[in-house]
């Protein structure tokens, strides 16, 4: 059923009434509205700024409770056929809802062009990830963000993609898409303190470090990393990471942030999404 418009005007302008209980009705129906009810009080979100915290408490409910819907139908889906960008952009939807993932995607499929067209037909292993490497690292600029660690944005993909700069799986998600698209043998490994891709064919296998330039590191390399920095060393903590926990790491090192700089409604929200994926919430991260 289509709500008319100045009904849902009206809705709006009772958000303003000072019974808490009436406004949490009206809040309700709004939320039951769903998306056709967003632009609207997007206007009135800027246009009754004494009206703006309830505003967005309503929007959040409607953006986050969509998405939860859409992370349900993804998190019940074996590992093995879970999408990795369908997840990482629904993630970024949560910040970004009039997201344009489409134009992302397509990004994505004229960089693995452009690296495709550079490695021949009969390229080697090590080739090929030089190629990739110096393709997004050294012409497309993508770097660490070792300024703004902790910001938000650094997981976003679509900002990580604007902006050229992330965090250590932000910027494997990316090699990850592109390496993808590619058809070349690439996994991510979420090591505890630190994400990594590995490549992993018959004849050449290499860590590859996307935080820092694309350094090429090996298994002693990763080991000596972990023992330097109090983990101890265990082989699981090389192994290959599911898209299910790919995605559940991002939105923990999210909600770390949100938890940080104090937003309640962002901290109840991630939590419930971290459910929905069946991860717990515990130390690692980035």
């Amino acid at each position: 059923m289509v709500i008319p418009e100045s009904q849902i005007r009206a809705l709006i302008r009772l958000l303003a009434d000072e019974d808490e209980k009436i406004v949490q009705t009206i809040s309700g129906r709004l939320i039951d509205i769903g998306p056709s009810a967003v632009p609207l009080l997007q206007e009135a979100e800027i246009e009754q700024p004494e009206m703006a915290e309830r505003i967005a408490s309503v929007l959040e409910e409607i953006r986050g409770g969509k998405l939860e819907d859409e992370l349900i139908t993804l998190a019940a889906l074996p590992d093995d056929r879970m999408d990795l960008e369908h997840g990482s952009f629904l993630i970024a939807r949560y910040a970004y809802p009039g997201l344009d993932v489409a134009a992302y995607s397509r990004q994505l499929d004229e960089m693995a062009q452009e690296v495709r067209d550079r490695i021949g037909p009969r390229a080697s292993g090590e080739e090929t990830v030089k190629t990739l490497n110096r393709y997004l690292f050294t012409e497309q600029g993508f770097k660490g963000n070792t300024k703004n660690y902790y910001e938000v944005d650094n997981t976003y993909l679509n900002r990580v993609i604007d902006r050229r700069t992330g965090i250590p799986i932000s910027l494997s998600i990316v090699y990850l898409l592109i390496g993808k698209r590619l058809r070349l043998p690439v996994h991510g490994i979420g090591m505890p303190g630190h994400f990594l891709v590995k490549y992993e064919s018959d004849r050449y296998k290499i860590f590859v470090d996307c935080f820092n330039g694309g350094a090429l590191l090996t298994e002693k390399n990763c080991q000596r990393f972990l023992t330097e920095a109090g983990y101890g060393f265990d082989e699981r903590y090389l192994q290959h990471s599911p898209v299910r926990a790919i995605i559940s790491r991002m939105i923990k090192n999210l909600l770390a942030i949100y938890v940080k700089v104090g937003d309640p409604i962002r901290q109840t929200r991630l939590t419930k999404f971290m459910e929905i994926l069946g991860c717990e919430i515990k130390e690692g991260g980035l």
